[in-house]
């Protein structure tokens, strides 16, 4: 069997790993020069089975209103992008209910959990090297009453698998003394030991090599151009003059995924969420950095990387706007400031990135088939894109191959959305 996966990205990459280890003949088409250069590239680094709740938390829609004309804001609506989040929009606060919430949650949590075991079991079997490290998380919180929630919520989780240990401020200092500047600040924190770090592009970088070695063809600077179908089914995709054929066709292509589909008449819930990130080159910290943490008032992460620091932060709805606006590399200069007073981070030392993660309409990913016959995704991740990669990979070869899935397929598919965010098909061939 012959399959055809769109994007070299986390899930391209994962899901031509796995389905050549199940003895798939597979072939990856990307535009760009080599893979992970998008949205995988410089990415917040942190695979946080600890943050498994999508951005439309409850309440979430007067957050995004009021966000309107504030540079600052974590999570950020622009006028621009009104038109692209019509219907899907609505979408989007209806799964902001505390049910559909929560319903979602533990999905994302239960993906996140297997993904990190996929995960862990692949470095065992391939050595591959990424400049991981398995030391957990901490998350600072400022308020005695957020805390407290936040606590509770955790607690709600362990039933799920989610492990967690409440820190006082003595002991997350003790735990990474680099924050002994804003100990005093802090009213507690939590401490999450599954989860890890990693560079998402070296990572791309390395299992692409892997499987390049197992037969999956890589074609770079291939942009698709056009997919073809006749009666139901995919019988080609189109780059160029180029025309590539196969058995199953996986669309990984991000956030670009709904455009490819919309032209065969497809409608994906998924839409663009800006994010961006500071790398700060060869830090001088003492003692050293070695926990990353999530800072909840500031609604960032910073990550100590191999000779780095990372922060990153913000949601953006603004289409497909992938500029660096001042402001908001000013704003995550200012939080990194604030986490590490003692670092001496100056701009001059940092390189700005941002790019756009693919935000399904509740949350969670969409892996499996479409209505065409042959066509399968495998995108919607959002800000966990990282966490779920190798889960994701996994799960849509186990479908694509037969296998029985670790986890309940039927929770990641298109089909569980109803109505208009069904993911119909009008029939277009295209």
């Amino acid at each position: 069997m012959k399959a055809l996966i769109i994007g070299s990205g986390l899930m391209g990459v994962t899901s031509a790993y796995f389905l050549s280890r199940g003895g798939w003949e597979v072939t990856v088409l990307d535009r760009q020069d080599g893979p992970g250069q998008e949205t995988s590239f410089a990415n917040g680094s942190l695979l946080t089975p600890s943050m498994p709740e999508p951005w439309n938390a409850p309440g979430s829609w007067r957050v995004l209103l009021k966000s309107l004309g504030r540079s600052d804001s974590p999570l950020k609506l622009r006028l621009k992008a009104l038109p692209q989040l019509s219907g899907w929009g609505a979408g989007f606060v209806r799964n902001s209910s505390p049910s559909r919430f929560a319903l979602n949650t533990v999905r994302n949590l239960r993906l996140a959990l297997y993904s990190m075991e996929v995960l862990g079991n692949l470095r065992r079997e391939t050595g591959i090297e990424y400049g991981g490290a398995s030391r957990g998380s901490l998350r600072l919180i400022r308020d005695p009453q957020t805390l407290e929630r936040a606590l509770e919520w955790a607690q709600r989780l362990r039933a799920e698998g989610l492990i967690f240990r409440r820190l006082t401020p003595d002991e997350i200092v003790a735990r990474e003394p680099v924050l002994a500047p804003i100990g005093g600040q802090l009213a507690g924190g939590i401490y999450y030991p599954v989860d890890e770090i990693g560079n998402a592009c070296k990572f791309c970088v390395g299992l692409t090599e892997l499987a390049r070695r197992g037969g999956v063809e890589f074609r770079f600077r291939t942009p698709v151009t056009g997919i073809e179908v006749r009666q139901g089914s995919v019988t080609a995709v189109l780059s160029g003059d180029s025309r590539f054929t196969a058995d199953r066709y996986v669309v990984a292509a991000g956030s670009y995924s709904p455009l490819l589909l919309k032209r065969l008449g497809l409608d994906v819930p998924v839409r663009p969420a800006k994010g961006y990130s500071l790398t700060f080159e060869s830090p001088r910290l003492d003692p050293p950095f070695r926990l990353p943490v999530c800072d909840d008032d500031f609604h960032a992460v910073v990550v100590p990387l191999e000779g780095a620091i990372r922060v990153a932060g913000t949601a953006e709805f603004t289409g497909y706007d992938l500029s660096l606006p001042q402001a908001r590399i000013r704003n995550l200069l200012r939080l990194v400031r604030q986490v590490l007073p003692s670092a001496g981070l100056e701009r001059g030392q940092a390189t700005p990135w941002c790019g756009l993660r693919p935000m399904s309409v509740d949350g969670v990913p969409i892996i499996g088939p479409t209505p065409i016959g042959n066509l399968w995704l495998n995108t919607g991740h959002g800000h966990l894109g990282w966490t779920l990669a190798a889960g994701s990979g996994k799960l849509l070869s186990d479908l694509l191959t037969g296998d029985s899935p670790r986890v309940d397929p039927d929770a990641y598919a298109l089909a569980r959305f109803a109505g208009p965010l069904a993911g119909r098909w009008t029939g277009r061939d295209g």
